[in-house]
């Protein structure tokens, strides 16, 4: 699952990033006149890129489409298509309902890619504007396959929020990267005296520059957020494996800054047109230097994707909690940690696998500080088949304040839906679910 969404992220983050590229970047670069060879062998290759990037993003997410079926199913990736898994979860799962609207926009994206990237010097301005909307929409969609979706009040919008853009600048600055360095590199075949390179080579890179300061500003502002919301403290973050794979994100993300600064403040400036002989000599190098800075910041923001895609497959620091009075989750338990505005859960069920299980609920207040006063709880498992009924449970409270629900039977394995119902007080309810794993009976 892995290297399924590092590719996929890394491929959807290309074809974004070749569409920004091409209207925000190329298109006054490439308006030199001197400069018509290196700009015809880059239109080609940018239509190259671009069409292979959206094509592996729909192949990437239907493989990732398959493994997130068998995961909530419980069965083989290869039963899914034959049992009608597939088709259950496109249709009655937020993540099935979030790869069609993907589906959809990548093939509006790759109709809008047809002019934007033909051989025509310039696209129309309607079509380019699209082209953006839309290729900001399917990367930016990719929030509704992460940690940020299922919270509840306030955190359920602005969480959300910041992570679509936290995914569209990542995409404005890590996707042009790679597309830089190769402009740059057909800009250093012109001819050695060419000031024209320069010139195409200064105005791509100042470009370049504005979006990335802008990206780079909306990561570090979304960053703050999501870090909020998913590590929450410094304990969690140095704690968790989430919260040191955060801090090796972050490491690599000032790497990248530092270089980016560099390029800004002392290689940009030295992209002189028009000089003399000597200061050609340097503008030219200073594009050499441009270039290599600009691979050696995409190799980081590869490790980067990497990264992400691996955070998504461990639960947040901030829903990792080892309670001292309690101890740490069985090993052979399902456990899932839910938060809202309300009160927070930490839900239990032993063994966390198809057959007779029991289930152990603790209630905390928003500050997971102490045990919610609750009068009433039920617990509501949901199977992930659709159609089969659901188990609601009255839970009963021990005497260490836990809320304990008897054995019951889970039918099958996958990913059922876990709903509890506090009553807090004569009309205050805390309303709290996810999804939980359940394994397969041994």
């Amino acid at each position: 699952m892995i290297y399924i969404r590092a590719i996929h992220f890394a491929a959807t983050i290309m074809a974004a990033g070749v569409v920004f590229f091409a209207v925000c970047i190329a298109a006054p670069a490439l308006r030199h006149n001197g400069i018509a060879r290196a700009a015809a062998a880059f239109r080609s290759r940018l239509a190259v890129i671009g069409w292979c990037s959206l094509s592996l993003c729909v192949l990437s997410g239907a493989a990732w489409l398959v493994l997130t079926a068998a995961a909530m199913s419980g069965a083989p990736p290869g039963r899914v298509f034959s049992e009608g898994v597939l088709w259950t979860v496109l249709l009655r799962t937020d993540f099935g309902n979030d790869w069609l609207a993907r589906l959809v926009l990548a093939g509006l994206l790759g109709g809008a890619l047809v002019p934007l990237l033909s051989r025509k010097p310039a696209a129309p301005r309607w079509i380019a504007a699209a082209a953006v909307v839309l290729a900001a929409a399917l990367v930016g969609s990719l929030a509704w396959a992460g940690h940020a979706v299922g919270s509840n009040g306030i955190e359920g919008v602005v969480h959300p929020a910041a992570d679509v853009l936290h995914l569209i600048a990542a995409a404005a600055w890590l996707g042009t990267l790679p597309l830089l360095a190769l402009f740059l590199a057909l800009l250093l075949a012109q001819p050695q005296h060419d000031d024209d390179a320069v010139a195409a080579a200064r105005v791509a890179t100042l470009r370049f520059s504005a979006l990335g300061i802008v990206s780079v500003g909306a990561l570090l502002a979304t960053g703050i957020v999501n870090t909020w919301y998913l590590a929450g403290s410094v304990p969690a973050l140095v704690g968790t494996p989430y919260g040191r794979l955060l801090l090796a994100k972050v490491a690599l993300f000032a790497g990248m800054v530092a270089i980016a600064a560099v390029n800004r403040f002392r290689l940009t400036p030295q992209l002189v047109p028009n000089a003399s002989s000597g200061a050609s000599s340097r503008a030219r190098d200073a594009v050499r230097r441009l270039r290599r800075n600009a691979l050696a910041e995409t190799l980081i923001g590869a490790g980067i994707v990497i990264i992400v895609a691996a955070l998504g497959t461990e639960p947040p620091a901030s829903h990792v909690h080892q309670h001292p009075v309690y101890g740490a989750v069985p090993a052979d338990a399902a456990f899932v940690h839910i938060h809202g505005e309300g009160g927070m859960a930490d839900i239990t069920i032993l063994p966390g696998r198809a057959g007779l299980a029991r289930a152990t609920i603790r209630l905390w207040d928003a500050d997971l500080v102490g045990l919610l006063d609750a009068r009433e709880v039920t617990v509501t498992l949901a199977p992930p088949t659709a159609g089969s009924n659901p188990t609601t449970r009255v839970a009963v409270q021990d005497a260490d304040g836990a809320w304990q629900v008897g054995r019951f039977r889970l039918s099958q394995p996958g990913n059922w839906m876990v709903t509890v119902d506090a009553v807090l007080g004569p009309a205050n309810h805390l309303v709290l679910a996810a999804p939980i794993v359940i394994e397969p009976e041994k």
